[in-house]
């Protein structure tokens, strides 16, 4: 069954229907162009027309976009070039036909799929939330090339239509409405009578005028995009904003840039012609193929089956206690009633829950500005969660959070009064960050109920959720917890209870490597600057101080004791928490904090006992030896089985400490390195500064067989 087909409603009007039949949402593929090629032949043959609308075949959803598999496996520059103006074609086709064309957009319409409805004359769509329109293609190291790059700026303007192209945000329909990406939105019951409502609108209009265009409003409009010195404007404040935000790192927003620049005022054919030389070179790169391994491994952890029986299913979470009303319990909690959940937030200090709840209103009201929220959909959100000073009403909630203090009496203390108060078969779950899950779990007579589920701070930002199963978790509650996970909109990671889990245990050697080369005499901004050059959001001593310098102490402590000979407290660091420096929080740590201003604390050096600072004669030294110590460790970290596999591992770096995305991930980084120089250099400086250095087992193994982490193993 083709994917295309044309179906005949009335009289005169035709549906051209996309309904892949192998696969559950639409997909753009060289099949599915070949299918719609066939399918216009046969509507451009039938001269008794009066309309056309392009739809879906599956409810609730339009088109996804183009084959990000196809796209992550094609190597050759020419192949992409080839695909890409054969879909310029067939969407020339479409857009040329004699007779008005309406998309008719119900659910998500995203990359190719946007492209496809751009091609129409108009477009109307559903008021659902399930209707997302937009071109995320950015996110995979490309730009929209079917011809969305170009004919963008025609129907909403140039500013618009960068911002669409370089943040791959989508719209709701009625935002896209407003930015007049779409000529309506309607009610979803109603979406193909106004469909042929506009179709008889166009209809009635000459051929040259049928086609939705953009017209500035206002004098605002016209000062950026109505006239050369507005455009030019806003391509230089596109162009400053793409190097703030990845340089030369990711080579889509200034190809982006160009091919919407030289676009702009010719003809068609030429921005297509633009939009096909540009992407090819992308499609191959590294940066590409990295950015769609990423979106690979995300839905991997977002769809995959958690346990190998696929009977149990994620038991409801429909209500949650949450205790401890720090600032990890107000995101956690507004997080939690954002999407649907009643949370009972519990702690025993009054101006704790104060200043929770403070932290849930200001991000309500800072998602609402956003999205334009109505007032009483924010109000019904803050009404979702009730502050308590005590423990009674939790018999009926279906889940138990804790985010106290990181002490393990404390916490049991906490689990066994929700214990023996709450239903038998609710989960219970603690947000540790590095304290044992098993040795939590220890005095309960239900261990099979509880498990460790790791946010990271801030709440509402970091995408990540480690689910730890412990000694004797259950596999019923390691799915429910994976699947609350994932209803939050997290992306989880199941790990193994070993010490630090992944994300901890890993930056622990790389933060400790910092302090040791500023113990060397290294400066902390040559260190930090250092990481940022290589791509880390935030330098190894920056992290230090918003984390808190006494909270990445104790951690250090849980995993020196587990690891004494890698991962043994800094004296520097206690030197400094004596002090009084704690980090941002108390405006002193490795830098002195005023607001969102920070400079380094010059009297760190003489604390420490290195008043002389050494500059680096190649910063990248410093790099490497931070980096290979978090690559070692994280081979440590598959031996042990504490994640399944360098995939899951990358995700977590990636979304849980912000190791550089287009870099693909802390092992596929090593891989790219080489793992025999890996090994040689680990070797190298462990005669030089000490056992620290020992290559893991693993990694020795892999050199051995020639084998990598990320890529499959050499055929024989």
């Amino acid at each position: 069954m083709p994917t295309f087909r044309v179906e005949r409603p009335e009289p005169r009007i035709v549906h051209l229907v996309m309904d892949d039949p192998a696969r559950k949402v639409n997909v753009l593929d060289e099949a599915a162009l070949a299918d719609l090629e066939a399918a216009l032949a046969q509507i451009e043959a039938d001269r008794d027309l009066q309309g056309v609308v392009l739809r879906s075949g599956k409810p609730g959803s339009f088109i996804a976009g183009a084959d990000v598999d196809a796209i992550g496996a094609i190597t050759d520059r020419e192949q992409v070039r080839t695909l890409v103006r054969r879909a310029h074609a067939v969407f020339n086709r479409l857009a040329a036909l004699p007779v008005p064309t309406v998309a008719a957009i119900d659910g998500v319409c995203l990359g190719g799929g946007t492209e496809l409805a751009l091609a129409c004359d108009s477009r109307i769509a559903s008021e659902q939330p399930r209707t997302q329109l937009g071109f995320p293609e950015i996110l995979l190291g490309i730009f929209p090339a079917f011809g969305g790059t170009t004919r963008l700026p025609r129907l909403v303007g140039l500013s618009a239509a960068l911002d669409l192209v370089l943040t791959g945000r989508t719209l709701d329909a009625k935002r896209a409405q407003r930015m007049g990406l779409i000529a309506r939105a309607v009610p979803a019951a109603w979406l193909l009578d106004f469909a042929h409502q506009r179709l008889a609108e166009l209809g009635r209009r000459p051929a040259a005028r049928r086609r939705d265009r953009f017209r500035p409003r206002g004098s605002a409009a016209w000062a950026l995009d109505g006239n050369s010195l507005g455009r030019g404007l806003v391509l230089n404040r596109a162009r400053a904003m793409a190097r703030a935000r990845g340089g030369d790192r990711y080579p889509a927003p200034p190809a982006a840039l160009n091919v919407m620049e030289r676009g702009l005022g010719r003809p068609l054919e030429v921005g297509l012609g633009l939009e096909a030389e540009w992407v090819s070179d992308l499609v191959v790169g590294s940066v590409c193929k990295n950015l769609v391994r990423i979106f690979r491994l995300s839905e991997r952890a977002k769809k995959d089956p958690v346990v190998a029986d696929a009977a149990i299913q994620p038991l409801a979470v429909r209500s949650m206690v949450l205790v401890g009303a720090g600032v990890m319990g107000g995101g956690i909690a507004e997080l939690a009633s954002r999407n649907g959940i009643r949370v009972r937030l519990r702690d025993i200090s009054p101006p704790a829950l104060t200043r929770a709840l403070q932290t849930v209103h200001r991000l309500v009201e800072e998602r609402g500005r956003k999205r334009r929220a109505p007032a009483r959909e924010r109000d019904a959100q803050r009404g979702m969660i009730l502050p308590t000073a005590d423990l009674t009403g939790i018999r009926r909630p279906d889940f138990a959070m804790e985010a106290v203090v990181e002490d393990l009496d404390v916490k049991r203390r906490v689990f066994a009064e929700l214990e023996v108060r709450m239903r038998p078969d609710a989960v219970l779950a603690t947000n540790t960050s590095s304290l044992s899950v098993s040795a939590l779990a220890e005095g309960l007579e239900h261990p099979g109920r509880f498990c460790g589920f790791h946010f990271f701070n801030p709440v509402h930002r970091m995408p990540l959720v480690e689910v730890v199963r412990g000694a004797r978790t259950s596999d019923q509650t390691l799915v429910t917890a994976v699947g609350l996970a994932r209803r939050l909109g997290k992306t989880p990671v199941v790990v193994t209870d070993a010490p630090g889990f992944v994300v901890n245990r890993i930056l622990m050697p790389y933060l400790s490597e910092a302090m040791a080369l500023l113990e060397e005499g290294f400066t902390i901004a040559g260190i930090d600057g250092a990481m940022k050059r290589f791509g880390m959001p935030m330098g190894p001593f920056e992290v230090l101080d918003e984390v808190g310098l006494d909270v990445a102490h104790k951690v250090a402590g849980v995993l020196g004791k587990a690891f004494p000979d890698r991962m043994a407290p800094s004296s520097a660091l206690e030197k400094l928490i004596a002090s009084g420096r704690l980090g941002r929080k108390n405006g002193r740590g490795f830098y002195l904090h005023q607001g969102r201003k920070r400079r380094v604390d010059p009297q760190v050096r003489a604390l420490i006992g290195r008043p002389r600072p050494r500059k680096a004669q190649n910063p990248e030294t410093l790099v490497e030896r931070m980096t290979l110590a978090m690559i070692n460790e994280a081979a440590r970290c598959l031996e042990e089985r504490v994640v399944t596999d360098a995939g899951m591992l990358d995700l977590a770096m990636i979304f849980g400490a912000g190791f550089p995305p287009f870099r693909g991930g802390l092992l596929r980084h090593a891989d790219t390195l080489g793992l025999q120089r890996v090994a040689t250099r680990l070797n190298a400086l462990r005669a030089e500064k000490g056992e620290r250095y020992k290559p893991a087992a693993g990694l020795l193994k892999l050199v051995a067989e020639g084998g990598t982490f990320t890529q499959p193993p050499p055929m024989a």
